[in-house]
């Protein structure tokens, strides 16, 4: 069974075939990650007063929503017992992923222009709203590419009115490269709730470390609405 969208139906488990990412994984004040989700009931999972707050900027090449780039910045939070990720902005690069992600599974999908270069060394990005630059992104790993295949789990929430939306991911991730305290670069060039995001959780100039994958692919199931 299906599910219209746009009048295009998408049937599940959603099928991401091969995807690159690069991520940079900071860790922040869990205080600061609350002012994030004042409008939530959700919860930062924190310890000792930190959290983690990732960055990350994905290439979707084969896959059931079409050919599109990302950049999804996340924390953890705990709702109902279970740590999950909270997407807190999400801009893609097409119509139709935008459309599918609000529909299906709540995610803050907005629409952006970008122009975004994935190598062995790392990854660069710059992203354009309605024209005008927004925010420039630069995130480096360690050449070193490591010959092993990782399953990939992850739960998302998101709030939608009275429920939340548990979404559940499986995958597999090969083609690894991991930095330790690489330089990363992120320049806002508008006032944006992206850029204001990026600037309430204070990220530094050398994340904790970076992660570069060359082939991603993942299963996402229909989300379950959890009161």
């Amino acid at each position: 069974m299906g599910v219209l969208v746009e009048s295009r139906t998408v049937t599940f488990p959603v099928r991401i075939a091969d995807a690159a990412a690069v991520a940079g994984c900071w860790v922040v004040r869990a205080a600061d990650a609350r002012t994030l989700l004042r409008d939530t009931e959700l919860d930062v999972a924190a310890v000792a007063g930190r959290t983690l707050a990732v960055l990350a900027l994905l290439r979707y090449r084969v896959n059931d929503l079409g050919a599109y780039d990302e950049l999804g910045l996340a924390v953890p939070v705990r709702h109902r017992g279970r740590v999950a990720a909270h997407v807190l902005q999400l801009p893609v690069t097409a119509p139709f992923t935008m459309a599918a992600g609000r529909q299906l599974w709540g995610l803050p999908k907005w629409l952006a222009d970008a122009d975004l270069s994935l190598g062995p060394r790392g990854a660069t990005a710059r992203w354009d709203t309605d024209g005008h630059p927004l925010l420039d992104v630069a995130l480096r790993t360690s050449p070193v590419r490591l010959p092993i295949t990782l399953p990939a789990r992850l739960t998302t929430v998101a709030p939608r009115g009275d429920v939340v939306l548990h979404s559940r991911v499986r995958g597999r991730a090969r083609g690894l490269r991991i930095g330790v305290a690489t330089p990363a670069r992120l320049v806002a060039h508008a006032r944006h709730p992206l850029t204001d995001a990026l600037g309430a959780l204070r990220l530094t100039r050398r994340p904790l470390l970076t992660v570069g994958i060359e082939h991603l692919s993942f299963d996402m199931d229909e989300a379950d609405e959890v009161p």
